[in-house]
């Protein structure tokens, strides 16, 4: 990596630890250089405001998100229900599902002066995964001669699903772990879809056997 990115990395890694710990409203370009260990002027050299710092951090988080969603599709690519328990493994990989990670995208998601700035581009983000979700469901669900109303409520509720251990984890992370969390969307599926039981069961039994899986990694 060359001096420039490696500097400008180091800034948008030190944003993401200055909100997670105080927040956007209390994040400022003094502190931020602080925590990068660089001085105001090279801050400034780098990102010419504070909006255009929140910017690159908010492109960083996107593209290393779409890097593990991609990673995972392909380490369970085959069918529909593969790929789904893939997606399901993406939300919940280590390198997004992290405290500091979910406490920037909230701020996206819930400060007044964020979300206006920068909604579009959130949104974005957010539907595209959820899309996907969306799509991927449905191709199970016709599979298994279910109706596109039913199919589009299973999805739309491990979308919900999936958002909310999200917030859990950022309220209480002891009890709302990666595993937990993957653990219940696969119960649910199961559930909805237990003509798939076999799939489900199988994921399953390797998150209650606590057997390492390789680590989704963020390949380019």
């Amino acid at each position: 990596m060359a001096k420039r990115d490696q500097r400008r990395q180091e800034l948008i890694n030190a944003t993401i630890s200055v909100v997670a710990a105080h927040g956007y409203s209390e994040t400022t370009v003094s502190r931020v250089a602080k925590e990068a260990g660089l001085s105001l002027g090279l801050m400034h050299f780098y990102f010419k405001s504070k909006d255009h710092l929140f910017e690159e951090t908010l492109r960083h988080l996107s593209d290393e998100y779409d890097l593990v969603w991609q990673a995972a599709v392909r380490e369970f690519d085959g069918s529909a229900p593969r790929r789904l328990v893939g997606m399901i493994y993406a939300f919940f990989d280590r390198q997004v599902f992290s405290h500091d990670r979910l406490a920037v995208w909230f701020a996206f998601w819930a400060d007044a002066k964020l979300r206006d700035r920068f909604r579009q581009d959130v949104v974005k983000t957010e539907q595209r995964y959820s899309r996907a979700i969306m799509q991927t469901v449905r191709e199970i669900s016709a599979d298994a001669k279910l109706d596109k109303a039913h199919g589009d409520l299973i999805a739309t509720s491990l979308i919900s699903m999936i958002d909310g251990f999200w917030l859990q984890f950022m309220i209480n992370p002891q009890t709302a772990t990666r595993n937990r969390a993957i653990s219940s969307c696969l119960s649910f599926l199961r559930l909805t879809l237990p003509d798939l039981a076999a799939v489900w069961d199988a994921e399953s039994k390797s998150i209650a056997q606590k057997r390492p899986r390789r680590k989704l990694q963020a390949v380019g």
